[in-house]
């Protein structure tokens, strides 16, 4: 089961040298880390510029990290072990559209 990453130089370090994959809803970035093999670390990110609100936002990011923790094999099954998943689009999606754009990106590492 994935589990959040935490550490702002982590990532930080993630942001700078991780791989980028994008959507037109999300972008993905990942990295392989020497840090306990095969432990999964994510990061969701909905941006304050997109939506000031709050209540929005946490909306966003409760939502992808179900998604996330869902798709949970497929994220141990690539190279990476680090993702930090960014959310693009300029309204709220319904549950089912993220689910189906987030797994397009986590297909295609």
């Amino acid at each position: 089961m994935p589990s959040p990453l935490k550490n702002k130089k982590k990532i930080e370090l993630l942001f700078r040298l991780g791989e980028k994959k994008s959507s037109d809803v999300f972008e993905c970035r990942c990295l392989s880390s020497s840090e306990k093999e095969g432990e999964v670390r994510f990061v969701v990110v909905a941006p304050k510029k997109n939506f000031p609100r709050a209540v929005d936002r946490n909306k966003i990011k409760r939502r992808m990290r179900e998604i996330v923790r869902k798709q949970s094999d497929a994220l141990g099954d690539s190279n990476f072990n680090w993702f930090l998943f960014i959310y693009l689009s300029k309204e709220i999606l319904s549950s089912k559209e993220m689910e189906v754009e987030l797994k397009g990106v986590v297909s295609s590492l």
